[in-house]
């Protein structure tokens, strides 16, 4: 047997590091090109149902749950609040508002990070009740015929009497729980850390089913049609049926090589036949309802924590890469993007014509709330206040979330 003598050695292993070299530059650029990325895909109108589009309500006088409705399009375009605006009250509540609130006739809910739920006069911001939950409430509340139901972070759900904060009942789930309630009909659906799927009853809060994600479930539940969506942060989204917590499908996001199919934070919206989503993994998805095929996929700058409001067959959603997206709900292509000048986590609402949304600013004082024309990007109205989701309304009355005030507001005409 042949010895390699030791300056063979020492070539042979110099060339094995140049090539390791060599190797590691490769992928690092196959990662900064996209190489190792699936990227864009373009949609088709296939099984886009433009009849299917989001509900309107030109008179509203509730904004009953997050996201407006059980699809969660975050969206009334019938609502006409454009500014100017004459700013009726002001009431700081002491701590950081991560949701906004909801708006039940002449009262307005909100639950804060310092364990306390409000109850306010829609005309005057006058503290009606406050009463203590049992954690911080990191998600906005829900309407419930005359209930009005919050989630906290202890893992309960607590349903109020509106009138009077009085306790109807209140669950334990066993985790914590970022989601707000959706409601539908009689029933009530929230998702836990603990990635479970709870449904139960709107009155007495029994428990009617359990179901299980696949990761934990921070984000709020979607209706579509008999079924509601969860995305959990093991990347997937998931059918269940609402009657039973039957899956019908699960569908894994997209995703590069190396980074896998990420984390949905923000949670789905449904309008056309499909379900828009966004994904940290920096994607965002049009998915079929029917089947959960994916019908469209748009790679953003940075982080997509902001779950998309859809309206007018549009997708708007912010990204940490500091910009608003509006997006073509059929292909996905982009319509525009209005640079923001700081990140974006909360979601985007779309009323009237506008489509507002905030900055989370790293100094949260220095947060701004934007108000832009829906069809052109263009900047209408200015806030300097801000940091999540912004903005809710019912006629007359605009309301706007900062890092720990609500503004109630009305156009000046």
């Amino acid at each position: 047997m042949r010895l390699i003598p030791r300056s063979e050695k020492a070539l042979a292993g110099a060339v094995s590091v140049v090539f390791l070299v060599i190797a590691l530059a490769l992928v690092g650029l196959l990662l900064v090109s996209g190489g190792l990325d699936d990227g864009d895909q373009l949609g088709t109108s296939a099984g886009f149902e433009a009849a299917a589009g989001p509900s309107v309500d030109v008179g509203a006088a509730e904004w009953p749950q997050y996201g407006y409705n059980a699809e969660r399009t975050r969206a009334n375009p019938a609502l006409d609040l454009a500014p100017p605006y004459d700013r009726l009250w002001t009431r700081d509540l002491g701590s950081l508002l991560e949701f906004p609130p909801v708006i039940a006739g002449d009262r307005i809910f909100v639950g804060t990070n310092k364990r306390k739920a409000f109850a306010l006069d829609a005309a005057t911001g006058r503290v009606i009740w406050r009463r203590r939950l049992t954690g911080r409430s990191a998600a906005s509340p829900a309407i419930a015929g005359d209930l009005v139901l919050f989630t906290t972070i202890n893992g309960y759900v607590e349903a109020m009497h509106q009138d009077d904060s009085q306790i109807a009942w209140r669950r334990d789930v066993g985790a914590s729980t970022e989601s707000s309630p959706l409601i539908i009909g009689d029933r009530a659906y929230v998702g836990t850390l603990g990635g479970l799927i709870l449904c139960m009853d709107v009155k007495t809060g029994r428990l009617i089913w359990t179901a299980r994600a696949t990761g934990e479930v921070k984000s709020s539940l979607t209706r579509y049609g008999d079924h509601v969506i969860a995305g959990d942060y093991s990347g997937r989204l998931t059918s269940f049926s609402a009657k039973t917590g039957r899956i019908k499908w699960r569908t894994t996001s997209p995703g590069r090589f190396i980074g896998g199919a990420g984390a949905f934070y923000g949670n789905p919206a449904v309008a056309y036949g499909r379900i828009y989503a966004s994904n940290v993994n920096r994607r965002i998805l049009s998915i079929n309802a029917r089947d959960g095929s994916v019908a469209w996929v748009r790679v953003v700058g940075d982080w997509a924590y902001s779950s998309p409001a859809v309206s007018d067959e549009t997708v708007y959603v912010g990204s940490y890469d500091q910009r608003l997206y509006a997006l073509d709900a059929v292909t996905g292509g982009v319509r525009w993007t209005f640079p923001a000048g700081e990140r974006i986590a909360g979601s985007a609402t779309v009323i009237g014509g506008l489509v507002w949304f905030s900055t989370i600013a790293r100094t949260p004082r220095d947060g701004r709330t934007f108000a832009l024309d829906a069809a052109t990007g263009e900047k209408v109205f200015a806030f300097p206040d801000g940091r999540y989701t912004p903005a809710v309304g019912i006629n007359g009355l605009l309301v706007l979330t900062g890092v720990r005030t609500l503004y109630g507001l009305k156009p000046a005409r």
